[in-house]
């Protein structure tokens, strides 16, 4: 076969593949962001997941305050972030930013062992004060709180329903693209064995024993 017509031809191929997976990133960014219910939240505690783009932590954290003080929630509580490789505590990073802009710290707490989203909410999971919350309200990225809430469906036992909240803006398509592909990797790596999933998370996040 020509070798131009074969050039023509993958082109048009990878032409295609472009336009389908921006087809795809805009279709679940829009039907994400139906996971913000900020205008239900009454009370309970509300989550704010670590980020490790201090933009997006910073809206975070605002936006868990603003709650707070409407008293759609009673609390916060932070997690993720540990890096244990870095010796740092992400969510413990946060609180102490929440509490600095809030003035409030005496309703602010973190999660300073949870590395990731799946390691926070188990943690979650086993808190006396998840269930006396009565109602949990996860706060950060509207593709990111669609993920957290199938992980913490997931969880045996009977838990709160959660809601989840959005900061607002965002809407720079290039960091729309780089997260919902990030999300795409994210589903995959929840979806595999416990025991690979955890050797993927300790190469990229530190081991935490």
């Amino acid at each position: 076969m020509n070798i131009a017509v074969v050039t023509r031809r993958i082109g048009k191929l990878l032409l295609w593949l472009v336009i389908a997976d921006l087809a795809a990133t805009l279709l679940f960014w829009g039907a994400t962001r139906l996971s913000d219910q900020t205008g239900k939240a009454s009370g309970g505690l509300g989550v704010v997941f670590y980020t490790d783009n201090a933009a997006d932590a910073s809206a975070r954290i605002d936006k868990g305050i603003s709650l707070l003080k409407k008293k759609k929630v009673d609390r916060l509580l932070m997690v993720g972030g540990h890096r244990p490789q870095d010796g740092r505590l992400g969510s413990q990073e946060m609180a102490l930013l929440a509490a600095r802009r809030s003035g409030l710290s005496g309703r602010i707490s973190a999660d300073v062992e949870s590395r990731d989203t799946i390691s926070g909410l188990s943690n979650l999971a086993k808190r006396a004060d998840t269930l006396e919350s009565g109602k949990i309200v996860f706060i950060s990225n509207c593709m990111h709180v669609l993920r957290a809430k199938a992980i913490y469906s997931s969880h045996k036992g009977k838990q709160p329903k959660a809601l989840g909240a959005c900061p607002s803006g965002g809407y720079n398509p290039l960091d729309i693209w780089r997260r919902a592909h990030y999300e795409a990797a994210a589903w995959a790596l929840f979806l595999l064995p416990e025991g690979a999933r955890d050797a993927i998370i300790d190469t990229l996040r530190g081991d935490e024993n």
